[in-house]
């Protein structure tokens, strides 16, 4: 009985509340922040972020607007990830806050130590050291992109093309590869000239074509699948699609062109092969349901005839 009354009471409570006036916009929007505030904070117990969010200026603009919005955030990887320190720290387990400081600095990554110009501080690291210390993590692309031209002369960067010198490291994606000129604000222009930006131009659309008949086949694929047929050949392009598409962008930081056109030219075999086998499964399972649909025809007309014997031979041969 307590949990009858309990439920009809919380009926009523809907009821009311869908017979209200609706909130203003206002309203809604304090409800919502509200709602927000209940929810648990990613980082809340990780020292360095909760210091340096709390700090004015540049200290604070780092985390709040450029890691915030960038894929180490989303993928659960703070300051320590790549500066080292002790995030685990409290202020309460110091005197002051220049002994917390030092001891929360204490373990961080000499690759990153910063040096003071006026109010700002500036990494000391430059060129190829880029490289290194993003390769830790990103070990493929590291080789890649050290064997080109731009490792080579230790410029652009990592953080050239992915952060433009912040935090705010994007999600990667063709759109990286932009070849608008000089005028336009171009990654690429400001040191390429015309010949080279071609070739660019080239590889970024091998790149773009190649993940677009990934996604098209892999269409094709699950439809096929549907239908029972499974290929380990195709399963390896289709069932790892975003692995073959992260080996794709991965060999692209090399800009050796013949070794990018030959992996393209791997995926669009297989990619044909993928687009002929649906095209011969759809034609044979079409001649199945013609086949189907003369049999059922043939076994209609023959009970149809033979009922009309038995109606024959019962009303004339008597």
């Amino acid at each position: 009985m307590r949990a009858l009354g309990v439920c009809i009471a919380v009926l009523l409570g809907v009821a009311l509340a869908l017979g209200a006036a609706p909130a203003t916009q206002p309203q809604a929007a304090l409800a919502v922040g509200a709602a927000l505030a209940t929810q648990p904070q990613s980082f809340a117990d990780n020292a360095c972020v909760q210091c340096h969010r709390d700090q004015a200026g540049r200290s604070a603009e780092i985390v709040e607007l450029e890691w915030k919005q960038s894929v180490h955030y989303k993928a659960n990887i703070g300051c320590d990830g790549c500066h080292g320190g002790n995030p685990a720290l409290r202020r309460e387990q110091f005197a002051n806050d220049e002994a917390f400081k030092r001891a929360s600095h204490l373990e961080r990554s000499g690759d990153f130590l910063t040096m003071q110009q006026g109010n700002e501080f500036v990494s000391t690291a430059r060129g190829r050291s880029i490289s290194y210390f993003c390769g830790k993590c990103h070990a493929n692309i590291k080789e890649q992109h050290l064997g080109s031209p731009h490792g080579e002369f230790g410029d652009p960067s990592c953080l050239y093309c992915h952060g433009q010198g912040s935090h705010r490291i994007t999600h990667p994606t063709p759109a990286i590869i932009d070849t608008r000129g000089r005028a336009e604000g171009g990654r690429c222009s400001p040191c390429h000239r015309a010949g080279t930006m071609q070739t660019v131009s080239r590889i970024g659309k091998i790149l773009i074509d190649a993940e677009e008949q990934i996604q098209t086949s892999g269409r094709q694929y699950e439809q096929l699948e549907t239908w029972g047929y499974r290929n380990l050949e195709l399963e390896t392009l289709h069932h790892h699609a975003k692995g073959v598409q992260s080996r794709l962008r991965q060999m692209f930081h090399s800009f050796n062109l013949r070794d990018i056109s030959n992996y393209a030219a791997e995926i669009q075999g297989v990619v044909d092969r993928t687009t002929a086998t649906f095209e011969l499964v759809q034609r044979l399972r079409q001649v199945q349901r013609h086949q189907t649909a003369v049999g059922i025809t043939a076994v209609v007309f023959l009970l149809s005839l033979a009922r009309l014997l038995v109606y024959y031979r019962r009303t004339f041969l008597k």
